[in-house]
């Protein structure tokens, strides 16, 4: 069991991972030893000519069927080629670090702030250890190093036999149910509702619109929330404000609508791979109704969810990215030539006459457009986490598999308002990432308290096992590159760098000449331009909560949650005021739970997630579409 889960080097190690995946288990001892795991489990039987031959001779539609033979494919024992070992070849100090990033730096224990921390001399050291790293690496292998001998290799063992065993690779003890297919009370599923506020939501009242689906029909499915024209009425006065062009000349993006105006009504779809498959009533534009994404709770038999709440507003185009426990390459191969496709067919209809490109771009829709560009990116996202954590957790040996996730990017609307009404519709701003619903399954691979690798006096000093410790700092440092992510990812799919000027990863001027490059902003990068700033960055927790808590001017919605945090014993990140950078104003924070690392990354008015500030043009022609589509923006 060791093996198959991924190679736990302890019976806990191995629970954990399929208890954290929903499997039922129990270890089984004798006279005080582990020796076997007991658990529920799934596997197929197919009725196929087993004799004689042992159904090597069976061919499909044509043999005469005589066995029921039992068949698991997820059953797989592994062999396992290390790593290099860089925490011990190029041990990373700590303290250096440290001592680094507090040259000059000013900080209050009490309070829970610091100031002035001395970025240049940390990444100075930053860039030292990774210089270390590569010379080490490089000297490896004759120079020759692959990914694999850099990060491990696991490999499935297969044994190609000619013909069927007839059994089981384990001991079955008990059989409960037998289906033909599974029912829908045992498959998980995935619901999205829309609700009209955010008390509606919470109770669960009444759902504008809900969907929900087996998650197995929609891995590699494109899903998307799509506000399309309520009427006929609705739909004209959107394309009457869509100039058109001069005779022989192409239109102006700048020249496009910057906004809709609340009184053109507008209703929600959700679409699968561009096909509608919920449609909610009509809202007028700017309306901020509650979305509520939710998966089925191992176990409960489609009874209790795992529930996320998003602010949606209605306008505003969305991808809805659902990772099934991972991003395939396969998905994200297949949406890449859809759009080489699509980008094909607009540059043969940019280089036709006027009066052909009508039939060159006929049957495409802003499904087409948008709802590809803004799903790539999210994609992009997962697939930017799976990879990480891959190379994280090979060198900090740790299991981290992706669990059922999703998250929203939008091409983002502002409802216009006064005195907290909306007034004259919305306004086409930026794009917006919200990630609000990520789970993955993690634990160290060995937990053993008298492994190396855990009994190092620094990791239960504070009280905690070592093994807990090595997992709370693991979800941190990847929470931290999620947050990254949530503005990174964008700036890549979003912004073309050959346009513009940049610092290079060497912190090279490139295109000096260009004006700056627009850059996104997320939690821990807000947190970054506030300590460039020079402001206090704060971190408090309940031990220093009575102290920095009457010291704090953080006032409204933000304040109020960072307050309610605190004192539910989670560990919250802050800086003292708000910043305002690459188009955006607001606080960056962080929540996290100090017993498990996990935490929320939020920027201020966006969610959970980043925020991208393209420019209006280029976001006005994302967000107005091929009017053929029948959209509101």
């Amino acid at each position: 069991m060791q093996n198959w889960v991924g190679g736990a080097l302890t019976a806990d190690a191995a629970q954990q991972v399929l208890s954290q995946g929903g499997v039922p288990n129990t270890v089984l001892t004798k006279s005080g030893k582990d020796f076997a795991f007991r658990m529920e489990h799934v596997w197929v039987e197919a009725l196929i000519q087993y004799q004689p031959g042992r159904g090597a001779r069976h061919v499909p539609g044509v043999s005469t069927p005589d066995t029921w033979v039992p068949l698991d494919a997820s059953y797989k024992q592994h062999t396992f080629q290390q790593g290099m070992d860089l925490q011990t070849a190029v041990p990373l100090d700590a303290q250096a670090l440290l001592d680094a990033a507090q040259q000059g730096a000013q900080s209050n224990a009490q309070e829970g702030w610091v100031r002035n921390l001395n970025t240049t001399a940390l990444q100075s050291q930053l860039n030292a250890y990774q210089h270390q790293l590569k010379t080490y690496i490089d000297s490896q292998n004759g120079g020759k190093s692959t990914v694999g001998e850099v990060l491990g290799i696991r490999n499935a063992s297969i044994d190609p036999l000619p013909y069927l065993a007839g059994t089981l690779p384990y001991a079955i003890k008990a059989r409960t149910q037998q289906f033909s297919e599974v029912p829908d009370s045992l498959r998980t599923q995935f619901r999205y509702q829309i609700y009209a506020d955010q008390r509606s939501a919470a109770w669960g009242d009444s759902p504008l619109l809900s969907w929900q689906t087996p998650t197995a029909s929609l891995a590699g499915k494109k899903v998307t929330i799509a506000w399309v024209a309520a009427s006929s009425a609705d739909q004209a006065a959107i394309e009457a404000l869509i100039p058109t062009s001069p005779p022989g000349q192409d239109l102006d993006p700048s020249q496009l609508p910057k906004g809709l105006p609340g009184s053109i009504r507008l209703k929600p779809e959700i679409r699968l791979d561009g096909s509608t498959i919920a449609t909610g009533p009509a809202m007028g534009a700017g309306s901020e109704p509650v979305g509520a994404g939710a998966f089925t709770r191992y176990g409960s038999q489609g009874q209790d969810w795992d529930k996320t709440q998003d602010q949606l507003i209605a306008g505003q185009q969305t991808a809805l990215g659902v990772s099934i426990q991972g991003i395939s390459l396969a998905q994200m191969e297949a949406l890449k030539t859809r759009m080489e496709a699509t980008q094909q067919k607009l540059q043969q209809a940019q280089a036709a006459p006027q009066d052909q490109r009508a039939t060159i771009l006929a049957g495409m829709t802003g499904e087409n457009l948008t709802g590809d560009l803004l799903t790539a990116t999210i994609w992009g996202y997962f697939a930017s986490l799976q990879s990480h954590g891959a190379i994280a957790s090979s060198q900090a040996q740790t299991f981290d598999l992706p669990a059922l996730g999703y998250g929203l990017f939008h091409a983002q609307v502002k409802p216009n308002k006064l005195y907290g009404m909306v007034t004259t519709g919305i306004s086409f701003q930026g794009l917006n990432m919200d990630i609000g619903h990520l789970r993955h399954i993690r634990w160290v691979k060995d937990d053993n308290p008298g492994s190396a690798i855990n009994n190092k006096p620094e990791l239960t000093q504070n009280g905690k096992p070592a093994a807990q410790n090595r997992w709370i700092a693991y979800n941190k440092m990847r929470g931290q590159y999620a947050s990254a992510m949530e503005h990174a990812v964008p700036e890549q799919h979003w912004v073309d760098k050959s346009q513009c000027r940049y610092l290079d990863e060497n912190g090279q001027t490139q295109n000096s000449a260009k004006e700056d490059c627009t850059q996104g902003i997320s939690a821990v990068k807000a947190i970054s331009i506030a300590q460039d700033q020079g402001q206090k960055i704060y971190t408090i927790n309940h031990s220093n909560r009575d102290t920095a808590l009457p010291k704090l001017a953080l006032g409204g919605e933000t304040g109020a949650e960072i307050r309610n945090a605190i004192e539910a014993g989670k560990e919250v990140t802050f800086h003292e005021s708000q910043i305002s950078a690459h188009g955006w104003r607001g606080y960056g924070y962080t929540i996290t739970d100090p017993e498990t690392g996990a935490g929320a990354y939020i920027i201020e008015g966006k969610g959970n997630g980043g925020w991208l500030d393209l420019g209006a043009s280029a976001l006005q022609a994302v967000s107005c579409r091929i009017p053929a589509d029948h959209m509101a923006a």
